[in-house]
């Protein structure tokens, strides 16, 4: 009679046959070695001025030794500071006026490049981007020296083809410093936006142009229908950089005039630094009241990144 076996399936051994488990966070002592000196950057750089600007806000500090706990003092100075309101609204004409006019010019620019012929658009785009290889205080310089009234070359420029009756100071009037300031600033930064909206638009389909132009779309119309609304994401971007920039303007407006005159050019963050250093106190530094300041900037510019970022994730 023939015996049946059954042979035992062979067990297999403990541990084989799983996944590692993967070295991630604090398992990972390679990766936290890696991750150690932006860490620490960060924390000495960033997160420490940020903490420290926060806590001298809140105190009587001059910067030079001695101070005591003030809680919210120096953000109530801030309501019947005429020079703060003054800064704020000069900043936020700046900011307003300059994110409109330099996203426009920039698009409409890299537009009209990006519809010439290839050869020449390489010698426009240097063109356009070289005032923005300089960097601003050498072009604050420059044309504070081009803008004096007597030896200034613009003025010279009117004089010379029958225009002299439009010479003026233009540092020096309250009415034209900040509008002169946001010219110079629209000639120093358009040609980097340029550049970006010059890039976005090798990544629009050409097919899509073409169709447009047999069913008979001019080139406005074409530009306005078709190309922008594909550079939406760009342009939103482009938008927020402005923002950010002209919130902590202060290269510009203090190198040509000094926040002046009256004050009439003065952002928030030249303000903050004539506070600080003891400018526009008589020779004695508010570090706390400065740090205040500094502290309203970082919040309004943390605000304004975040409707921004909020307001693109949902038009996604």
């Amino acid at each position: 009679m023939a015996t049946t076996t059954s042979a035992k399936a062979p067990t297999a051994a403990p541990g084989r046959g799983r996944r590692p488990r993967p070295l991630t966070g604090w398992s990972n002592p390679t990766g936290l070695l890696f991750t150690a000196p932006a860490v620490v950057f960060f924390g000495v750089f960033i997160a420490y001025p940020v903490l420290r600007t926060f806590w001298l806000s809140l105190t009587t500090s001059d910067g030079f030794g001695g101070s005591s706990f003030a809680g919210l003092h120096n953000y109530g100075v801030m309501l019947t500071d005429p020079i703060f309101r003054k800064a704020a609204v000069v900043t936020l004409v700046y900011t307003v006026v300059t994110t409109v006019l330099q996203t426009a010019l920039a698009l409409l620019l890299a537009l009209i490049v990006h519809a010439g012929p290839r050869r020449s658009a390489v010698v426009y785009r240097t063109l356009l981007f070289l005032p923005a290889a300089v960097s601003l205080t050498v072009t604050g310089l420059l044309w504070r020296i081009g803008l004096t009234p007597v030896f200034g070359v613009f003025n010279r420029a009117l004089e010379a083809v029958g225009l002299g009756a439009l010479q003026h100071e233009w540092l020096g009037d309250t009415a034209t410093v900040l509008p002169t300031v946001i010219v110079v600033s629209l000639w120093q930064s358009t040609g980097l936006f340029m550049l970006i909206f010059y890039a976005a638009l090798g990544n629009v389909d050409p097919a899509i142009s073409e169709s447009a132009r047999v069913d008979g779309a001019g080139p406005f119309r074409e530009a306005w229908s078709i190309t922008v609304p594909m550079l939406r994401p760009v342009v939103e971007v482009v938008v927020m950089l402005n923002v950010l920039n002209g919130l902590k303007v202060f290269d510009l407006n203090f190198v040509m005039a000094n926040g002046g005159p009256l004050h009439a050019s003065e952002s928030l963050s030249s303000y903050t630094y004539l506070l600080t250093f003891g400018s526009s106190t008589g020779g004695v530094p508010s570090f706390a009241y400065g740090s205040a300041i500094s502290v309203v900037v970082f919040l309004v510019a943390g605000l304004a990144t975040v409707l921004l970022y909020r307001f693109r994730k949902g038009e996604q």
